[in-house]
């Protein structure tokens, strides 16, 4: 767990790329971060984040800067659909052609050149690319760490201070420059005469978003997550149990600005993906099963023509 949670924040130090030691430090990070891959995707996500804002604010919507986030969310994930389905639609098919791999594995057991040169054979015939479930991740990655950064950028600056519904500020309760630190949880903890630093009130309203998260994010798990009949993988599955909780104590030392873009961020993700999965959203190039495609595990020998 404790090379898991650092995992965690090294990708999110990485992508923020943030440290408020001495100003000199500063300038010198920043101009790093302007001159690295996602200063240009980050730059737009920021520049879309301060228009949609202010357009709300000129509509005299409430919570212009947490709608704006959910709007943005929204935004991107529209954007990133078509990527998101193919990805599905070739995961699916990959599961649809196992079958056909067990039985190239069991007809050819021993034999590991026949067995790839089988499999290639199978994934040529089906029309299926190996990769192709891994690519569309790849390609949407400098998106969301752009998002991110953004929504770091513009914490940092101070203009998530405005409050979302029952949280005090979106800002709050803590910095990223705190955790950076070592004290990102320190608004919870130790406590003064009986309570935490901030109060019972604030302290609760901010741990509403945080318990949210890991509630959806075991929802999604739950909802998503495919029959295990290898029982080599109840190991990853106890592992995978646990990481709803690790995410849920990474919420807590970060503004709640970034937490209400995860929370949104997974609640669309789970509608896409029941939509496509389970609702018939994607169509996969190979039906469940197989459908009709014969494989070297399956064919049967004939006596051959003169």
């Amino acid at each position: 767990l404790a090379r898991v949670e650092g995992f965690l924040y090294t990708v999110a130090d990485a992508a923020v790329a943030t440290d408020v030691v001495t100003d000199s430090t500063s300038e010198t990070v920043q101009q790093a971060q302007q001159s690295d891959w996602f200063s240009g995707v980050t730059t737009v996500m920021e520049a879309v984040l301060k228009v949609l804002k202010d357009g709300l604010t000129t509509l005299k919507v409430p919570y212009a800067y947490g709608f704006a986030i959910i709007l943005l969310t929204v935004l991107v994930k529209v954007l990133t659909f078509p990527l998101t389905k193919s990805q599905a639609e070739s995961t699916i098919s990959m599961q649809n052609l196992q079958p056909k791999l067990k039985a190239i594995q069991q007809r050819y057991a021993g034999d590991q050149e026949r067995i790839q040169m089988e499999t290639a054979r199978l994934y040529k015939q089906a029309g299926v690319n190996p990769l192709a479930g891994c690519l569309p991740t790849l390609a949407t990655l400098p998106v969301w760490i752009g998002l991110y950064r953004a929504l770091s950028n513009v914490a940092n600056e101070g203009l998530l201070s405005e409050g979302f519904f029952w949280i005090p500020s979106l800002a709050g309760p803590t910095t990223i420059a705190a955790r950076q630190s070592g004290s990102g949880i320190s608004w919870l903890f130790p406590f003064v005469d009986g309570h935490p630093p901030l109060g019972w009130g604030d302290t609760i309203a901010y741990l509403v978003l945080p318990v949210l998260l890991i509630g959806s994010q075991y929802a999604s798990m739950q909802i998503m997550q495919p029959p295990q009949t290898d029982p080599s993988q109840k190991n990853t599955q106890l592992i995978l149990k646990f990481l709803p909780l690790m995410i849920g104590y990474f919420a807590l030392s970060v503004p709640s600005g970034l937490s209400l873009y995860w929370l949104t961020n997974n609640i669309l993700s789970t509608g896409q993906q029941v939509w496509l999965r389970k609702l018939g959203g994607a169509k996969p190039v190979v039906a469940s099963g197989g459908g009709d495609i014969i494989s070297a595990g399956q064919a049967k020998r004939s006596t051959p023509s003169p």
